[in-house]
């Protein structure tokens, strides 16, 4: 007989997240295709910027480092459009159709940042901006969507608790240009 270890993991990551509305907009459209498949919570629906490995303890020096790292990002804020439903054989994701240079301009200086502060990406993991729905098996489908907008102005370090449906913010930066450091 298998036993699942039911040790508390924690996982930092950056993200952005859809203000309220957009995301319960999403989530009437992902209740509309999840064939009863359980859907993400409307307020863990977020994209991810970046990600650490899990760790065992809750990882304080990771945190304080993070911290570090995303207090020196600058960016320009931007309009954000995922305009396609991507189903694979384990979720349903809405992308983007098409490059946006501000969002990756934002997720290149947050992995620097994180180089900087010591802290590296979890390996293996690669930037492909998604905001997942629901997780299921099922065949793979690829359709244009009349897509989900907002106005990306911020970005936060998140802690999930693995497994305890937990997503702990930790830090939220908003986005003002290359100039937002400014103090005249």
């Amino acid at each position: 007989m298998e036993t699942r270890s039911t040790q508390a993991l924690f996982r930092l990551f950056f993200a952005l997240k859809p203000a309220l509305l957009v995301a319960r907009q999403t989530d009437h459209f992902a209740e509309t295709i999840a064939a009863g498949a359980p859907r993400i919570a409307v307020d863990h629906q977020h994209v991810t910027l970046a990600i650490t490995c899990d760790h065992v303890d809750y990882p304080y020096a990771v945190i304080k480092a993070l911290l570090r790292a995303g207090t020196g990002v600058m960016a320009e804020p931007f309009d954000l459009r995922l305009d396609q439903l991507s189903i694979g054989n384990r979720s349903a994701a809405l992308r983007p159709s098409r490059g946006v240079p501000l969002l990756t301009a934002l997720q290149q200086r947050i992995v620097s940042g994180m180089k900087g502060a010591g802290v590296m990406l979890r390996p293996g993991w690669s930037f492909s901006p998604h905001q997942t729905l629901f997780y299921r098996k099922g065949r793979p489908e690829h359709r244009r969507v009349e897509g989900f907008s907002w106005h990306v102005d911020r970005f936060m370090l998140v802690c999930s608790h693995v497994g305890r449906t937990h997503h702990e913010t930790l830090a939220t930066w908003r986005l003002k240009g290359s100039g937002q450091y400014d103090l005249f």
